[in-house]
C-alpha cells in the first residue's frame, strides 16, 4: 500500500486552498501568495501551472519537488507533486529506502529454481504475498528471508526478479518463481541456475 507523505499532504491542501482564497493564509498566519515568475502552461487542455511559495520562508516546507497545480477548466483543480521520495511503502513487508548495494551483478552461486502461482494448490489461494503486493510474472519470487531480504532483486537467466515472498519449501539455495498460470508453472519445472544480485 502507498500513501502520501505529511509533507506532500499538507503541500497539496495548502495549494488548493489558495487557489480558492487568494489571498490565503498559511501556516501561523503567513500569506501564501502565487509566484507570478514561475507560472508555466501545463497544457493543452490545461488552463495554468503554478508553483507556491509561502511568504513567511521559516514555516514553509522543506523544498524537495516541485508543486504543479492546474486548472482542469471544469472549476477543479488538480495538485501534483513531484518528488522522489514523495510516497512512502506501509505494508507489513514494507522495504525501507537503501542505498544500491555495492555488490550488485555478483554472481550468489547455482540454486533450485520452481515455480508457482495464485491457485489453492501453489499459495493456498492468496491473493498477496508476504510482502504485501500483487504477484506478478516475471517479477515476483520467493526466496528464504534470511538469505535475501524483502526488496532484494536477483537476476535470473536474463530477468531481474524481486523478492517479495517467502513459502514453507523455499529455504537455503532454492527460490519459486512467480507465473501466471498452474500450466506454465508446471512446464518450467524444476530446474538449477545460477543467480546474480541485481540491487
Amino acid at each position: 500500500m502507498r500513501i502520501k507523505s505529511n509533507k506532500v499532504l499538507a503541500a497539496a491542501t495548502l495549494a488548493a486552498c489558495m487557489l480558492f482564497t487568494l489571498p490565503a493564509y498559511g501556516a501561523q498566519g503567513s500569506v501564501v501568495e502565487p509566484r507570478p515568475e514561475t507560472v508555466q502552461s501545463a497544457g493543452e487542455n490545461a488552463a495554468v501551472g503554478t508553483n507556491v511559495t509561502v511568504a513567511n520562508e521559516a514555516d514553509a516546507p522543506e523544498d524537495n519537488g516541485t508543486l504543479h497545480i492546474t486548472s482542469t477548466g471544469s472549476g477543479k483543480s488538480q495538485v501534483r507533486f513531484d518528488e522522489d521520495d514523495a510516497y512512502v511503502d506501509a505494508g507489513p513487508g514494507a522495504v525501507k529506502n537503501q542505498e544500491p548495494d555495492k555488490n550488485s551483478g555478483e554472481s550468489l552461486g547455482t540454486f533450485t529454481i520452481t515455480g508457482y502461482c495464485g491457485c489453492d494448490a501453489c499459495s493456498g489461494g492468496h491473493n498477496l504475498t508476504y510482502s504485501g503486493t500483487t504477484p506478478q510474472p516475471n517479477h515476483t519470487i520467493s526466496a528464504d528471508l534470511n538469505l535475501f531480504p524483502l526488496g532484494t532483486k536477483l537476476l535470473i537467466d536474463g530477468t531481474v526478479y524481486t523478492v517479495e515472498d517467502m513459502g514453507s519449501a523455499v529455504n537455503g539455495r532454492k527460490l519459486d518463481i512467480y507465473y501466471a498460470t498452474h500450466d506454465e508453472a508446471l512446464a518450467a519445472g524444476m530446474y538449477t541456475a545460477e543467480v546474480f544480485r541485481a540491487d
